[in-house]
C-alpha cells in the first residue's frame, strides 16, 4: 500500500514536466514546418516568374508574302566550289502549305579536292578552271518553282529567358539550271540550260513577328552531257538567307 502510494505521488511529480516536454516539441516542430515555407515559398515563385510558360504562336504565316535574299554554297562538288547569291518569294496558302519562285546566279571556282599531275605522276598542282573546262559542276543562271509544307511548329526555351519559335518544312521543285561545260572535241566550254528538280529540308527561325531566319539543305538534280555520254548530277547546296513577311495575316 505504501509502495503504491509512493509511485503515484511520483507521477504526479513528473507531469508538470512531461507536459511542457511536449509542448515544447510542439513548438519546434512547428517552427521547422514555418521555417521550410518560407525557403520554399519564394524559390517556387521566383522560379514561375522567371520560366515563362511557352504559349501562343509568334508568327502567323497563312495568306502572306514572303521576300527572301538568300547565299547557297556547294557541299560536294569534287571539280568546283558555287556561291550562289539569289532571292526567293513565296505566298502563303495556309499554316503549313506555300508555293513560291526562285533565281540565283551561281560563281564557281576550283574547289581543290583534286590535282593535276604529269605522266609520272609529279609536280601535281590545283588545276585551273580552264584546265577543268571538261569537267561538270560550273553553272551560272538557276530558277524555279517549288512548293513547301511545313508540318512542325515548335519553340524552344533560351536559358530561361526568353522563346525561339521555328518551324520546319519540306520542299519539292523544278526549273532550269545553265550549264557550262565543253563538248567532246573541243576545249572552249559551251553554254547551255537544262531542267532540273530539287528537294529540301528547311527550318525558319522567327526572330521577329515579320523577320526570319532561314536556313536550309537543297539537293538539285539535273542531266549533263559530258565527253558524249549522258549523266545524272546531284549537287547538293546549303542555303542561307532572311525572310521578310508582309501582307494579309495575324499574329498572336
Amino acid at each position: 500500500m505504501r509502495l503504491f502510494r509512493l509511485l503515484a505521488l511520483l507521477c504526479l511529480a513528473l507531469a508538470p514536466s512531461l507536459a511542457r516536454a511536449d509542448a515544447d516539441a510542439a513548438a519546434e516542430e512547428k517552427k521547422g514546418a514555418e521555417d521550410d515555407a518560407k525557403v520554399e515559398g519564394p524559390a517556387n515563385l521566383d522560379l514561375d516568374v522567371r520560366i515563362k510558360p511557352v504559349t501562343g504562336t509568334l508568327l502567323l504565316k497563312a495568306r502572306r508574302h514572303e521576300l527572301s535574299p538568300t547565299i547557297q554554297l556547294s557541299l560536294n562538288d569534287a571539280f568546283f566550289t558555287k556561291y550562289v547569291f539569289g532571292a526567293r518569294y513565296a505566298y502563303h496558302f495556309a499554316e503549313t502549305l506555300s508555293a513560291g519562285v526562285n533565281v540565283g546566279y551561281a560563281m564557281s571556282t576550283p574547289s581543290g579536292a583534286v590535282t593535276r599531275c604529269d605522266s609520272k605522276g609529279g609536280n601535281c598542282e590545283v588545276p585551273t578552271k580552264e584546265d577543268l573546262v571538261r569537267s561538270p559542276g560550273d553553272l551560272g543562271i538557276m530558277a524555279g518553282a517549288e512548293f513547301s509544307w511545313a508540318p512542325l511548329y515548335g519553340k524552344i526555351s533560351v536559358l530561361s529567358e526568353s522563346v525561339l519559335h521555328f518551324d520546319t518544312y519540306l520542299l519539292a521543285g523544278g526549273g532550269v539550271v545553265q550549264t557550262k561545260i565543253a563538248p567532246a572535241g573541243s576545249d572552249e566550254a559551251a553554254e547551255a540550260f537544262a531542267p532540273e528538280g530539287h528537294l529540301a529540308f528547311g527550318q525558319r527561325y522567327f526572330l521577329t513577328r515579320s523577320l526570319v531566319l532561314r536556313i536550309e539543305v537543297r539537293d538539285l538534280v539535273y542531266s549533263l552531257d559530258v565527253n558524249g555520254e549522258s549523266d545524272t548530277q546531284n549537287q547538293l547546296m546549303f542555303s542561307v538567307g532572311l525572310s521578310w513577311f508582309v501582307g494579309g495575316g495575324s499574329e498572336s
